[in-house]
């Protein structure tokens, strides 16, 4: 935790407390607490090179990662009326751990020198830092946990936990293109002003960028639509009486299937029956490797989306998910 937080402001849990402003010895501080886990060292690396591509001044000292953009100000000697220049800077610092704290302290425009004909230094200094906070959040490896974290505790697709983020940081700087495959970074473009800025909107794709590519031959559309839901629990001898019939993102399914209304159980180590599932999430949330995310099933009659296990390879046969799971529609086999 950064000292900056010591018995000093509240910490703000809200996904908007960046965008408060706080009084601290005649400066002001802003804190954005992101609820996920950054600690590896090749994560915060990845977090850092992120930065660095965006254009800012970056730097690390233990468990902090120190990012900083400068800017000019012009104007004119009111008496002499001779061009008068500025550098100024603002440092947003990144705190990492189980969960990571995001601050910046704006400090007094007397730090820069005699440059009292400066306008609006403050909400200047106060825009910029949200613009680094919303390119640190959009760019690095941060955003891809927090969609995660989202999916999981909001029940949120891939598709609604990106555009949830994308309004969440409207004055990030040279955004990612978020796509289903690997990210791409745009053309640079220039530092956005005080309002917010139009950014181009995410491709939204099924499956996770971690996930990886894989076959798919099954659709999710369709025309069976009669039908109704089925009833728990799974059938554990289903591999010695079903056929897999094709792939979805590389994931195994076994037959019979007749989308929407028909789904069939889908896995290999960690199987699921679409059709028994609820949606309830239990799965989800007791997976402590992160193996589902949210997939949409529209038209199916048990729910319109279902606990994909995209990362089934992560697997760790703890057996949580098949433990927790309501209706019984979860099965683990173990190696």
């Amino acid at each position: 935790m950064s000292l900056l937080l010591n018995d000093r402001v509240w910490v703000m849990l809200s996904d908007v407390a960046k965008r408060g402003v706080y009084p601290l010895h005649a400066s002001r501080l802003g804190i954005f607490r992101v609820p996920i886990e950054l600690t590896a060292r090749s994560e915060i690396s990845t977090v850092m090179n992120s930065l660095k591509s965006s254009g800012f001044k970056v730097d690390t000292y233990a468990d902090r990662i120190y990012a900083t953009y400068k800017w000019s100000e012009n104007g004119v000697n009111p008496v002499t009326e001779k061009e008068l220049s500025a550098d100024l800077d603002i440092t947003v610092e990144i705190v990492t751990g189980e969960v990571v704290d995001i601050i910046y302290q704006i400090k007094p425009i007397e730090s820069f020198g005699d440059v009292y004909w400066i306008k609006n230094y403050r909400q200047k200094a106060d825009a910029n830092a949200k613009m680094i906070i919303d390119t640190v959040i959009w760019n690095s490896k941060i955003c891809d946990k927090l969609i995660a974290y989202y999916q999981k505790t909001q029940k949120l697709s891939m598709d609604d936990a990106i555009i949830k983020i994308d309004e969440m940081t409207p004055l990030k700087r040279n955004p990612t293109v978020r796509t289903a495959t690997a990210p791409q970074t745009l053309p640079q473009d220039q530092i956005p002003s005080n309002a917010s800025v139009p950014t181009p909107q995410p491709t939204l794709g099924v499956a996770s960028a971690s996930s990886g590519s894989g076959n798919t031959s099954i659709s999710l559309t369709g025309t069976g639509t009669s039908y109704t839901k089925v009833e728990g629990p799974i059938d554990q001898s289903f591999k010695s009486k079903r056929q897999i019939v094709g792939q979805f993102q590389g994931i195994n399914v076994w037959g019979p299937i007749d989308p929407p209304g028909q789904l069939g159980i889908w896995g290999t180590e960690v199987c699921v029956d679409f059709d028994i599932c609820v949606a309830d999430g239990a799965c989800i949330e007791a997976c402590p490797v992160n193996v589902y995310e949210w997939l949409d099933t529209p038209g199916h009659p048990a729910s319109d989306k279902k606990p994909f296990m995209i990362r089934e390879k992560d697997c760790i046969f703890c057996m949580a998910c098949e433990n927790v799971c309501p209706p019984q529609c979860v099965k683990i086999f173990t190696k």
